[in-house]
This record gives C-alpha cells, sequence and structure tokens, in this order.
C-alpha cells in the first residue's frame, strides 16, 4: 500500500468578539506536534480588540482579517477562511475551543492512512463547571456514523476540493438545521468519505451550553485546559478523570441530529444567538416596583423548560449548572433592589450554601417566607443604573441528579419570578407648550 502525501493544514477560526478566550485557542493550534501550513482568523465584524489581541500575542503567526459586517454565524467566516487558504486540507477551530497538541498529527496519520474527504477527530464537549455534563462524538469504525452523529467543526479536516464539489457553507437564517450540521449531512448525501482518528482530541466549550456566553464572556475555562493538555502526563489524567467521572454517574450523551424538519427556517440559529445573549429583547424602564415571571426563553445548560405549579404558578428549574444566570428585562435609572421567590430548592441544605450575584457583583440578600409558602431572596440596595438588562447569578456548591433523570428533578433551585423595585424617584420632565 502506498501512503498519501503528507497533509499541509489550513486552520480556519471563524470569529466573533473573542478577545476573551481566542488566545488560548490559537495557541493550542500554534503547539501542534504536526505545524500547522497557516492559521487564519476570520473575524464576522468583530467590534472588540481581537484583532489587536492577535497582533500583540502573535504578530505574523496568525493572518487576521475581518469582515466589514456581522453576518451572524460561522458560515461566511468560513468560506473566507477557505478563499484565503493555501493548504490541501482545511482544519477548522472554534473560537472558543482548544485542542490536543497531537490533534492534526492525528488527523494527518488518518488521511495518509486513507486519504478520506473528512478526517475526524475524538471531541469532547464540557458543560460548565461544576454540571458533570458531557457529550463525546467523532470516535467511530463505521464511516456510516456520519449520517447519524454531528461532529463539531474543530474535530474535522477535509480536503480543500470538497466546497468545490458540494458547495460552500450557507448561511444559517436561511437553514432548518444549524449550518455545521447542514453542511455535514450535505457532504454525507454527496457521497464524501470520513474516517476516524478514534481519539480524543478536540474540548470544546459549547457557547450553545452557557446562558450569556457573549454578554458575560470568560476565558478560564481554555486557559485551564490548555495548561493541562501541555503539562507532563496530564492530558492522560485527564481523560482519565472524564471517564471516571462519567462511570460515577455524569451525564454524557451522545450527539445525533434533530428531526430539522419539524424546525422553521432559521428558529434553531435565532434560539442559539438568544442563548449567547446576542439577540436579547429591549429590556422596559422599570419606574415603580414590578415583578418579572419566567419566559421560556432559551437558556443553555442553565435553565430546565417553564413547568407549572397548580397553586403557585410558573417557575423554571434550574440546571445541570450549578452557577446559572437569568436575565431580567428591565432597565433602572438609579438604585434598586430586587425580591426573588423561589418555589424551593431539590435539596434543602443547598439553601445555606447558596450565593447572589447581581451583574457580576457579590449581593447580600436575606430569606424570607412569602404568604404562599414560597421563599423570598430579599437582595439589598443595589447601586444602577441597569441600562441593558439585570443578570442575576445563583451559586450552589454542586449540581446533583442530571439531565436525563425521568423524575425531573435536580440538586438545584426553583425560580417563580424576580421584583424589580427602584429605590430613586423617577427623574423629573418637562413639558413644554
Amino acid at each position: 500500500m502506498v501512503e498519501n502525501a503528507v497533509p499541509r493544514f489550513s486552520v480556519v477560526i471563524a470569529a466573533y468578539n473573542s478577545a476573551a478566550w481566542i488566545v488560548s485557542s490559537v495557541r493550542s493550534a500554534l503547539r501542534q506536534t504536526h505545524p500547522a501550513e497557516e492559521i487564519i482568523v476570520v473575524g464576522d465584524g468583530c467590534t472588540d480588540a481581537t484583532g489587536d489581541i492577535l497582533a500583540t500575542h502573535f504578530g505574523d503567526e496568525v493572518r487576521w482579517t475581518n469582515l466589514a459586517r456581522n453576518s451572524g454565524g460561522q458560515s461566511t467566516p468560513n468560506n473566507e477562511g477557505i478563499r484565503l487558504s493555501r493548504g490541501t486540507h482545511i482544519a477548522y477551530l472554534g473560537h472558543d475551543d482548544v485542542w490536543s497538541p497531537h490533534h492534526l498529527e492525528r488527523l494527518a496519520g488518518v488521511v495518509q492512512a486513507h486519504d478520506p474527504d473528512f478526517a475526524v477527530s475524538g471531541a469532547v464537549f464540557h458543560g460548565p463547571p461544576g454540571s458533570r455534563f458531557y457529550q463525546i462524538t467523532g470516535k467511530f469504525d463505521d464511516p456510516s456514523a456520519a449520517s447519524r452523529e454531528f461532529f463539531p467543526p474543530s474535530s474535522l479536516a477535509h480536503r480543500r476540493d470538497v466546497v468545490d464539489r458540494i458547495g460552500p457553507w450557507r448561511e444559517p437564517g436561511e437553514l432548518r438545521a444549524g449550518a455545521d450540521c447542514e453542511f455535514l449531512l450535505r457532504a454525507v448525501k454527496a457521497g464524501c468519505t470520513f474516517a476516524s482518528t478514534r481519539t480524543i482530541t478536540v474540548h470544546k466549550f459549547a457557547a450553545g451550553h452557557r446562558y450569556l456566553s457573549y454578554r458575560l464572556p470568560s476565558g478560564r475555562e481554555q486557559e485551564r485546559m490548555l495548561e493541562r493538555l501541555h503539562a507532563p502526563g496530564d492530558e492522560a489524567r485527564l481523560l482519565d478523570e472524564i471517564a471516571a467521572d462519567i462511570a460515577n454517574g455524569a451525564d454524557c450523551q451522545t450527539v445525533g441530529y434533530l428531526d430539522f424538519e419539524s424546525y422553521a427556517p432559521g428558529e434553531l440559529y435565532r434560539r442559539n444567538l438568544a442563548t449567547k445573549g446576542l439577540r436579547a429583547s429591549v429590556p422596559a424602564l422599570v419606574h415603580a416596583p414590578r415583578r418579572f415571571g419566567v419566559d421560556d426563553a432559551p437558556a443553555g445548560l442553565d435553565w430546565y423548560p417553564p413547568e407549572r405549579d397548580p397553586r403557585l404558578g410558573p417557575f423554571r428549574w434550574s440546571g445541570p449548572n450549578p452557577n446559572p444566570r437569568y436575565l431580567v428585562p428591565a432597565r433602572v435609572a438609579g438604585r434598586f433592589a430586587l425580591r426573588i421567590r423561589l418555589l424551593g430548592f431539590a435539596e434543602p441544605l443547598l439553601a445555606p450554601s447558596l450565593t447572589v450575584e447581581v451583574d457580576g457583583r457579590e449581593a447580600p440578600f436575606a430569606f424570607e417566607t412569602a404568604p404562599d409558602g414560597s421563599t423570598v431572596l430579599a437582595v439589598a440596595p443595589l447601586d444602577g443604573p441597569a441600562d441593558d438588562g439585570i443578570v442575576v447569578g445563583f451559586h450552589l456548591p454542586r449540581c446533583g441528579r442530571l439531565w436525563s433523570d425521568p423524575r425531573h428533578r435536580r440538586a438545584g433551585l426553583a425560580l417563580a419570578d424576580i421584583e424589580v423595585v427602584p429605590l430613586d424617584p423617577p427623574p423629573l420632565t418637562t413639558r413644554t407648550e
């Protein structure tokens, strides 16, 4: 058997306002045992310091271009990165994901051994810290798995000419499926071949699992992961820890495809933007006390869908994330207080350890009991103004029962509503005749 030529990988990173986390992602691409031909970062109309940070940290090691306008997804940046590329293969890397040092080496081995259209490496989706939630994909023997199992772009490398055969990435607002799902399923339909490294070399921190991730960005998870992957022997220990956590009851799901025909074109795309905090509704200006009940907005792994108590009304259980956030669509001109009504805790012993943050600042509160028997967190006065909604964060020591628990109860809290109480008089208005 004659081995195929060693692939030259053009790494394409689609980025949007990713200054908080992109350094770790790019470093993981630069520290490969099989060096990339080039690393191309395409900004999707970035308005933050992403470009400046790349120039400061990496200089000419990274090719940076910023599109003139924001397209709202990875398709346009990916297509531009492919257009600019010089390699034989396109390897994608999410701007908030991290590669093992051996990622491109493992993909190169698959390309040389099998010459597939798509080389795929194993990927683990990490839920928010403390959630004990994982998804693992990309470790397959049967090539037909590509028709059933979703592989995130960060785990893929495809022959550059694939897009000549199946067409470019398509705009997500026009699709029933996500743009990445549609691209892969189109490749399967066109008869493209797939082969796996059967090893995990991708660590994914899905923004869609992290409610309001773009509104309150943080790169701590990526930084910590990069440190572990490059510490001697720590990559193997990390994978052993994940396996042990799953064996001890952590939630581990497969990553299959949804029934995309049941969604309207662009519906999943819009829901994903809302989860990330990129398409929030316009908050209401509040001059007098006003109660905001829970809504059914997508909230990643922070909140389960709303339920209804026959006596106390709608509520939402917090999800696998033990540090859920909730966005109150209110604006306040000055100081304000909050009254947060909970229907209770799945485990009462969690109540004494609860802490609360408001817009990223710890907020003292007192427990009260409402006339209906529910629990009220009376949050002390806060300095305003709150111009773009109020983000309330709850911090519990752990999550408990899992996403897949058929009893539908977790070690979390049940949120009913949040009352916003302005403390400063409304501004005077001047009427002119």
